[in-house]
């Protein structure tokens, strides 16, 4: 499951230029059975909700196939970005979740929408993360040349986290 996550951010749907002045989310929760068999993939994001649906077939192959868990209980596991502008995101998780990893980077960013500097600043949790500062730094993103330097620096979260679920 640790290499899934790059896996699910480079296969998720394209996000041709991402804001930088305001925060959002985009997250990946994949739904498998005991057997470890997919059951579902849903792809969402906070700035066009109304593209929210199901996984692309890449993305959906992507994640494939998990470990096989207690008989009569769905996993659910859900990997998200959380993009921050001026502070870090309070990483809180809905009750009954639990954190598989998180990892927080420092983004500097241009007025041209390139970031320019790009630090890992804290990690926790078990799971490690493949997507780095370099894959970062291929993000574009939507930045006003106006903008003071504060406006430009943000925090960009990656969380994965997972519950259970008895079937029904």
């Amino acid at each position: 499951m640790l290499a899934l996550f790059a896996a699910v951010l480079a296969a998720s749907p394209a996000t041709p230029v991402l804001e930088a002045s305001v925060p959002w989310w985009e997250r990946v929760t994949v739904t498998m059975d005991d057997k470890g068999e997919q059951q579902s993939c849903r792809y969402e994001k906070s700035l066009t909700p109304s593209e929210a649906g199901k996984c692309d077939e890449t993305t959906a192959a992507s994640v494939g196939a998990g470990a096989k868990g207690p008989k009569g209980v769905y996993s659910k596991v859900t990997y998200e970005r959380r993009f921050s502008p001026g502070r870090v995101d309070s990483g809180q998780l809905q009750p009954g979740d639990t954190l598989l990893g998180r990892q927080v980077m420092f983004l500097a960013i241009d007025a041209k929408g390139s970031i320019t500097s790009c630090h890992v600043v804290a990690t926790s949790g078990e799971m490690a993360f493949q997507y780095d500062c370099d894959a970062a730094r291929k993000e574009q993103f939507r930045a006003e040349a106006s903008a003071e330097p504060g406006a430009r620096q943000a925090f960009l979260t990656i969380v994965a986290y997972g519950h259970s679920e008895q079937i029904a």
